[in-house]
């Protein structure tokens, strides 16, 4: 490898700046064509936008209009077999279980209990009664 005088160097350099300045387009070009750009797609800008909300307000009254309906269509489901019950009236069997009556006996104590609990709910009571 051989090393290169920095007078040579200086003399590459110059040459491609003057090459770059032979094709260079003049300022006044440049920004002609920016303006004109510019021009083009805030012509364009409000197009997009009005075909933007054109379609949101569609799609909004697509989703109202097809829930309008599904409410209309609300029946209940039939099975079509004759004395057998649609899924929606099953209930659990053990449904019965977890209302015993013993379930305020298992309830835990009042974290702040008085002496006068037990005489204010009989009071209630024959108040209501």
């Amino acid at each position: 490898m051989s090393e290169m005088k920095d007078d040579d160097l200086r003399g590459r350099f110059s040459g491609l700046r003057q090459q770059d300045r032979r094709h260079e387009p003049q300022f006044g070009e440049v920004l002609n064509r920016a303006e004109l750009r510019d021009r083009d797609e805030a012509g364009s800008a409000p197009t997009l936008r009005w075909i933007a909300v054109a379609a949101s307000i569609v799609i909004a009254a697509g989703v109202v209009i097809n829930k309008a309906r599904d409410r209309d269509d609300e029946r209940p489901v039939e099975t079509g077999v004759p004395g057998v019950p649609a899924i929606t009236s099953w209930q659990s069997p053990t449904a019965g279980l977890l209302q015993t009556p013993s379930r305020a006996l298992l309830a835990p104590p009042p974290l702040l209990s008085s002496v006068f609990d037990g005489v204010t709910q009989t009071a209630l009571q024959s108040i209501a009664d």
